[in-house]
């Protein structure tokens, strides 16, 4: 029997080749004409340059999205440092009329508590008594116990302050829930601390993908995915999930097209999967509280500037509108600066964005002369990773036999990132070869 993908993110695509490693039939459907959803790229037509839809970080401890990328045939191309290192950018405490401050948190690659200890005591960033209390705060979030509430709520717990909120915490959570500390939900993030930095300062290690995210990484899976027997369509857009019985019978695709499917795996956002739905079932169970799920923003601001601005790949930013600053095509490309969250500069309208990032890169980039600015912004960037909205998030299965869900929204235990997403789609594909195996 075939099984149908729709949505062509990393939850889609790595459904679908899994399907298809298991030897299945499958087509995969994106409405949209290139593949990656929200981890895509896209052509600035003035420069000709290719962009990110926003710029991403992949961490070396996210096993489900390393090995997709190896099968995709990405994963060589993606250089991880032996442990995390990260550059803070602080505009409000350089030197008078040496501009700000960059200071480089480097964890030993020999790792270990200790070693977490010694490279935040070395880290000359924050005050001492700044770097003690992190520590203690990491110490503490890593052994272990309940994580209830809000990441504010959390930090809160261990004691942590202003000082270690803005310096450590406030850019480790921007970066994994998009959201503010009083939103974001503890438990994804205690989660995400644990598994990146439980095994020590090598796990938490972030790579910046080598070229544009289209080609690197979702292209080649759908490439890939034609290797292997199956068919990837791109403009074909979902209308309408046929049932019958309490159980799929294919898709309407519009046109008065059908495409017939013994399984669906459906991975697109909440808000288009409702709309896949009958009304009947959208009033169900788990569906009904699907729309209790809350999006949240990120907007990039691309700035062309007058000369070079060389530096590391990335930089969080401490108490700036904007949290990360990127430098996308060396040091002669536009830098980028990326923020994200509901109560962010995400959440302006354009111009207000692009005047906040003009602003900001005249002091945190002094002696450069922005030439020329350009924001895009994904009004829906993540979704559920707000600590109330854990109980709604959904599971793989369904009650509609045949139907599978996937997405960085459902309940992978993770927040909405590439590695929850790239879980979710195995879970999906997992729940869709037990089916079709046991005759549907």
């Amino acid at each position: 029997m075939s099984a149908v993908v729709v949505g062509a993110g990393f939850a889609g695509l790595s459904a679908a080749l899994r399907l298809a490693e298991s030897g299945v039939p499958v087509r995969l459907l994106e409405g949209s004409r290139r593949l990656g959803g929200r981890a895509s790229s896209f052509q600035d037509p003035r420069s000709g340059a290719e962009l990110d839809w926003g710029p991403h970080l992949f961490m070396a401890a996210n096993p489900a999205l390393r090995s997709f990328l190896d099968r995709a045939g990405a994963g060589p191309y993606l250089r991880f440092p032996p442990s995390l290192e990260v550059s803070f950018r602080d505009s409000s405490a350089g030197p008078p009329g040496g501009g700000p401050r960059l200071a480089r948190l480097a964890f030993p690659r020999w790792g270990g508590r200790l070693g977490q200890a010694a490279a935040l005591l070395r880290w000359r960033g924050p005050a001492l008594a700044t770097r003690l209390g992190i520590a203690r705060g990491l110490r503490g979030m890593l052994a272990g116990g309940e994580a209830e509430g809000s990441v504010a709520d959390l930090l809160d717990k261990f004691g942590q302050g202003e000082g270690p909120r803005a310096w450590f915490w406030e850019p480790f959570a921007r970066a994994v829930l998009n959201l503010s500390l009083e939103e974001g939900s503890a438990a994804l993030f205690a989660r995400v601390v644990r598994e990146s930095l439980g095994a020590g300062p090598g796990g938490a290690s972030l790579a910046v993908p080598p070229s544009p995210l289209t080609p690197f990484w979702a292209d080649r899976a759908g490439a890939a995915i034609e290797r292997l027997g199956g068919q990837v369509r791109l403009g074909t857009a979902a209308r309408r999930i046929v049932m019958a019985e309490g159980k799929v019978r294919g898709l309407d695709v519009g046109g008065g097209k059908f495409v017939e499917a013994g399984a669906i795996v459906s991975a697109v956002p909440p808000p288009a999967l409702l709309g896949l739905l009958p009304g009947s079932f959208r009033r169900g169970a788990p569906f009904r509280d699907i729309g209790r799920l809350k999006p949240s923003p990120i907007a990039s601001a691309y700035l062309w500037l007058d000369g070079p601005c060389p530096g590391p790949s990335f930089e969080a930013l401490v108490g700036e509108g904007w949290h990360w600053l990127f430098r996308t095509c060396g040091s002669g490309g536009p830098v980028c600066l990326l923020a994200g969250g509901r109560d962010s500069v995400a959440a302006l309208p354009r111009g207000e964005a692009e005047a906040s990032a003009r602003e900001a890169a005249r002091r945190l980039l002094p002696g450069r002369r922005v030439a020329r600015a350009l924001v895009v912004r994904e009004r829906a960037a993540t979704w559920a990773n707000g600590w109330e909205e854990q109980p709604f998030r959904p599971a793989a299965e369904t009650p509609v036999r045949g139907l599978f869900l996937a997405g960085d929204w459902t309940a992978t235990g993770l927040p909405a990132t590439a590695e929850g997403a790239v879980r979710s789609g195995e879970a999906a594909a997992r729940a869709a070869l037990g089916f079709l195996g046991g005759g549907g």
